[in-house]
């Protein structure tokens, strides 16, 4: 395969769930021998074009490489209740390709996975044990990677967030060995 995959997300911020997504979506296609790009958009006919598109374009469907989770009706919840998000719904279906064994794959979705998803659909999930204090979630550190407001624009935080793929792929690598 020569082809160039492309992983397609929305421009702008960013948020722990795509940023994740595209770091799981790295590592499978590493394994793989995959080229791939990373490419941040609204624009429908790019979205239209990917061949993973994840927390953009409305669709939830496996079946054409779509993991959306911004549609009316959700991509769905798990039996705990908590919704699914472009993380989740990639970790679903691609985490068992790099883990390879059902115990793992599980516990680091139990522990990891879906506090993520729980924490971008506007859920709590931690609460500090010492008043005043807050506890630091993976959400709160991956903004740590956006430059400072007044610095923004596209090809700052395309480079941010690269980054904090580059650290999120790192971390992931080395929590699921």
């Amino acid at each position: 395969m020569n082809d160039v995959k492309k992983l397609v997300t929305h421009n702008g911020s960013f948020h722990a769930d795509d940023l994740f997504a595209c770091a799981i979506l790295s590592i499978l296609l590493t394994k793989k021998n995959q080229k791939f790009e990373i490419i941040r958009t609204r624009d429908e006919e790019i979205v239209k074009n990917g061949d993973y598109v994840f927390d953009v374009g409305g669709i939830y469907d496996p079946s054409l490489n779509r993991f959306d989770h911004h549609q009316k009706e959700g991509a769905g919840h798990r039996e705990n209740g908590i919704p699914y998000s472009s993380f989740g719904l990639i970790w679903k279906h691609f985490g068992m390709e790099i883990v390879e064994e059902k115990n793992v794959w599980t516990k680091f979705r139990n522990e990891f996975v879906t506090i993520i998803d729980a924490n971008d659909n506007g859920m709590i999930t931690s609460q500090p044990a010492i008043k005043g204090l807050q506890p630091l979630d993976p959400e709160t550190f991956i903004f740590s990677f956006k430059p400072p407001y007044n610095e923004r624009n596209e090809t700052t935080m395309y480079k941010a967030f690269l980054e904090a793929v580059s650290f999120a792929k790192g971390f992931l690598e080395r929590e699921l060995k």
